[in-house]
């Protein structure tokens, strides 16, 4: 009796580490797909946005008020400097969420309460099922509180 119990308890451990290996690979898998979200769109307040991805390793993001590259590789690097400020940006995929960040270190405060002086930003993009793009922004002050917060969904627009 004692053998079929060893045997049973080594078939179950046999067994717990195929099905965590097998969880790991897909896991693994799975963080290697993203979705592809080049093409370009266009915001209800006509605001144009370009995005043109290779695969998930980087995106370039063009519009009225950036265009910048981006490694989507989670690191920060130097976006915008001038003599009031730098900005650092990174980008990654957090699932099939893309998910842009910018910090911003002044160098001259500008002249509003601390309260409102916006050092972070996150954006982060959904592609929806019709191929359009919602994007969530969030702009935060120095002591992590929201500033301002929105919700705008971006049309896809056919070639």
């Amino acid at each position: 009796m004692k053998s079929f119990f060893a045997l049973l308890n080594y078939t179950k451990d046999v067994f717990v580490i195929k099905i965590s290996l097998l969880a790991l690979t897909l896991m693994a898998s799975n963080a290697m797909a993203c979705p592809d979200l080049t093409g370009t769109y266009v915001s209800p307040a006509k605001q144009r946005m370009v995005l043109d991805q290779t695969q998930c390793t980087d995106i370039s993001v063009a519009s009225k008020d950036i265009n910048q590259k981006l490694a989507l590789n989670n690191q920060y690097v130097v976006v915008q400097e001038d003599a009031d400020m730098v900005a650092s940006g990174r980008g990654v995929f957090n699932g099939d969420i893309l998910v842009l960040e910018v910090q911003v270190k002044y160098k001259v405060l500008p002249p509003l309460p601390r309260m409102l002086i916006p050092v972070r930003a996150v954006n982060k993009y959904t592609q929806m099922m019709d191929g359009n793009l919602q994007e969530i922004s969030t702009i935060y002050n120095d002591t992590n509180g929201v500033i301002t917060s929105g919700k705008t969904l971006y049309k896809k627009q056919l070639n």
